[in-house]
């Protein structure tokens, strides 16, 4: 009764020699030749004997592929080296949607299908080339950080030391059933490099805290580019936020989304614009107080009164937050930036979600238009760098 399955599997085998053989005969000299073009799944058999199929269909484009249940088979010529880099040819076919949306604010005045080529080039090239740290993994993080990888961000640093736990479903995008108890940046890596197998995931598996912040943005530097900033806790968040301002790092900082329904209240103003949002209410007095800001000018009814932006963007809901009168909304204790798995107040998806598309959207314009926002620390007195003291 076995033996047709027998049959079967050494039919598959066979048909992946043959695969092997016909694309030897086309191309003389390999550099990566990673596993074997086989379907190892026996219930394909009757339709796709071997994936190896697709080796072929593929061989005019130069970079050739063979999918299966154990990875992605690649070959690349070794006489040319855009082929054999991910970052060349291929990138460009997953995310020239994004370089054409981008080019639009990029075009000169001459109309030819060359310009508007080689502008969206340009802007590929600038995404894949940067840069981005998103620190915390949780309910904006998560979704902040696919969406950079999939508008073709190259390089994309993950700072968390957090686990998935099952009341992390309703709100974050890794959090699924296979994935409880698994660490947040090891999952989100595993998930960015299937989205983007090119691009490169750096994983820093620790908390923010006012202790450890500026030494996280110092190591990054040169190559960073942007921080979104995604933790929760009141001093680690203003710790960050003074940490990128000293290293003049572009920083895009997210409010609180806990206790909001109406996702198409959230927007992104600079720091000094923000409202209703208690947590960035405590950072911005903080950093007044203590770290040289200057005062955000309430202007009296009837005039308008000019404030300075501070040049650091921040991620805000204009919905009124719900209050739980029992429950301290800020922690007052800055031991770390770990997020609790469910909060009093409640989230849902949909605004934690928008908050990380919100906040990549930012970073994506300003990298695609290459107009980084620099965050300028104006202080008073003469002073150079405060320390937070709690």
């Amino acid at each position: 009764m076995r033996q047709p399955l027998i049959v079967l599997h050494n039919i598959s085998i066979i048909a992946a020699l043959l695969c092997k053989l016909l694309l030897y005969e086309h191309v003389q000299s390999f550099t990566v030749v990673e596993n074997v073009a086989r379907c190892a799944d026996r219930s394909c058999l009757g339709w796709r004997l071997c994936p190896g199929i697709l080796l072929y269909s593929q061989m005019d484009a130069g970079v050739f592929s063979a999918a299966s249940n154990e990875g992605v088979t690649k070959y690349y010529e070794e006489e040319d080296d855009d082929k054999r880099d991910p970052s060349g040819m291929e990138n460009n076919l997953r995310f020239s949607g994004v370089g054409r949306l981008y080019s639009n604010n990029e075009m000169t005045q001459s109309s030819s299908s060359e310009t508007e080529t080689s502008t969206k080039d340009t802007i590929i090239a600038r995404i894949s080339s940067a840069t981005v740290a998103v620190i915390g993994l949780g309910g904006v993080g998560s979704w902040a950080a696919e969406a950079l990888v999939r508008s073709g961000i190259g390089s994309i640093v993950l700072v968390d030391l957090d686990d998935i736990c099952i009341s992390n479903t309703n709100r974050q995008l890794h959090a699924m059933s296979s994935t409880v108890g698994m660490m947040k940046i090891d999952e989100m890596k595993r998930r960015l490099l299937d989205i983007n197998p090119a691009c490169n995931v750096t994983l820093v598996h620790d908390f923010v805290t006012i202790d450890n912040a500026n030494s996280i943005i110092e190591s990054l530097i040169p190559q960073l580019t942007a921080v979104i900033d995604a933790i929760d806790g009141m001093y680690e968040k203003t710790a960050l936020i003074l940490a990128c301002v000293d290293n003049r790092i572009p920083i895009v900082t997210c409010g609180g989304a806990a206790g909001r329904r109406d996702p198409t209240k959230i927007v992104i103003d600079d720091f000094t614009k923000v409202q209703e949002d208690r947590l960035l209410f405590k950072c911005r007095k903080l950093m007044r107080q203590e770290h040289g800001f200057p005062k955000v000018a309430i202007p009296k009814r009837g005039k308008k009164e000019r404030v300075r932006n501070w040049k650091i963007w921040a991620v805000y809901s204009t919905e009124v937050q719900q209050k739980v009168s029992d429950i301290q909304f800020v922690s007052e204790t800055p031991a770390s930036s770990f997020r609790t798995c469910d909060g009093a107040l409640g989230t849902a998806c949909f605004v934690t979600g928008t908050y990380g598309f919100v906040a990549s959207s930012k970073v994506v314009e300003m990298i695609a238009s290459d107009r980084l926002v620099i965050p300028k620390k104006r202080m008073r007195n003469g002073e150079s760098r405060v320390s937070i003291d709690v």
